[in-house]
């Protein structure tokens, strides 16, 4: 019996070790499918540039990391801008996007950048990035063009045709005539806080020229709204009051300012110039503003321009309610978008006897200024 208890011992603690290792194994396999799982199911599909031990190996540390990669560092924090250089390491951006505070483990993002090949994709610019993203999100916001800032000069005289052409050319996701269609809606929609805007049916003269930065992706509305809610930072009540004060509603001042913008080469010029629109204006004289003449004949193909000059006598007989030269008063609509120089100078345009003004012949942009017609001859070029 000893010699039988003997000969069992040995043979069933093998069978225990090989059961142990057989459980182990299962445990094991069934552990790295479970990792496998939930990684992919987290971090996406490992690409096929990876072998598979460099896969177990970036799918194990992207489940000991994961809880750090899918939290946000400070889900109440607002956007900031971040810059990529071209060609700028990757492990010197991570590190920067530590150091200023919109992530808190640069490892584990590298990580993951490396398992989905992200770390060869890096968009350089400027970037729109916050705490409040998890690092994976800020991960794909660093891959995707969508996410990088544009900046975009918006200036002044341009009419909307001219903005949507700079704005197409610009790397904006949509076309021009999108940018078109979305300005030619009442202004109300933009500025529902200015109850003076409620009958303005068009956004031309509204678009406050300046430099703006703006995502790729953004989209039409959302860049009128940037153009529509600075014109009514810069454009006050009290410059409204200043209207009223020359006798011109908030929309007879800006169409007049649209003129004086075109009309101007030399910004320390423009109240002079508005003070004779304003003169003519309560004389009840027509404006004979050539910038109006301009508007009307719209596109010239053959210059390529909006603005055709020099005009031709032909050109001043144009039938249109916008040329001043046959028709008195203002024109129906802004003729451009006026930046806040022109704008200020029809709100606070001095008082003077001036009626007239026409070009200096030296070519230098100044203008000569009369009271009377006679006066105006007399500056006529030799």
């Amino acid at each position: 019996m000893m010699t039988s208890s003997k000969r069992f011992l040995p043979c069933f603690i093998l069978v225990v070790v090989i059961l142990l290792c057989v459980f182990t194994v299962s445990l094991m396999t069934y552990s790295l499918f479970f990792i496998q799982r939930e990684v992919e199911q987290t971090f996406g599909k490992a690409p096929a540039h990876l072998d598979p031990p460099q896969k177990l190996r970036f799918q194990v540390l992207l489940y000991v990391h994961r809880k750090t990669l899918l939290t946000p560092l400070n889900p109440n924090a607002p956007l900031q801008s971040f810059t990529i250089s071209p060609n700028e390491p990757t492990q010197r951006i991570l590190q920067r996007l530590a150091e200023e505070g919109i992530i808190s483990d640069p490892q584990a993002l590298q990580i993951f950048m490396q398992y989905q090949n992200y770390d060869t994709q890096i968009q350089s610019g400027e970037h729109l990035l916050s705490p409040a993203m998890s690092p994976q999100q800020i991960a794909q916001a660093l891959i995707d063009p969508a996410n990088l800032l544009i900046q975009f000069n918006l200036l002044a005289g341009w009419r909307n045709e001219e903005v949507a052409a700079a704005l197409a050319a610009s790397g904006l996701s949509f076309s021009a005539q999108a940018f078109l269609d979305a300005a030619d809606q009442p202004l109300e929609l933009f500025l529902p806080q200015r109850i003076s805007t409620a009958s303005i049916r068009n956004l031309q003269g509204f678009l406050m020229p300046a430099t703006y930065r703006l995502l790729k992706n953004a989209s039409p509305e959302e860049l009128l709204s940037l153009f529509t809610q600075n014109f009514n930072t810069q454009v006050t009540t009290e410059l409204e009051h200043k209207f009223q004060e020359q006798g011109l509603s908030l929309y007879e001042g800006i169409i007049l300012a649209s003129i004086v913008q075109r009309e101007s080469m030399l910004e320390e010029e423009m109240p002079l110039i508005a003070s004779v629109f304003l003169n003519r204006l309560r004389a009840q004289m027509k404006l004979d503003s050539d910038a109006t003449v301009q508007y009307a004949l719209g596109y010239n193909e053959a210059q390529k321009t909006w603005w055709t000059n020099p005009l031709s006598t032909a050109d001043f007989s144009i039938d249109s309610p916008y040329n001043t030269y046959r028709y008195a008063g203002l024109p129906p609509t802004p003729i451009c978008n006026p930046g806040l120089t022109a704008i200020r100078a029809v709100a606070e345009a001095p008082q003077t006897d001036y009626f007239y003004f026409r070009a200096a012949c030296d070519g230098s942009g100044r203008h000569l200024f009369a009271n009377t017609y006679a006066e105006h001859l007399e500056n006529a070029c030799p």
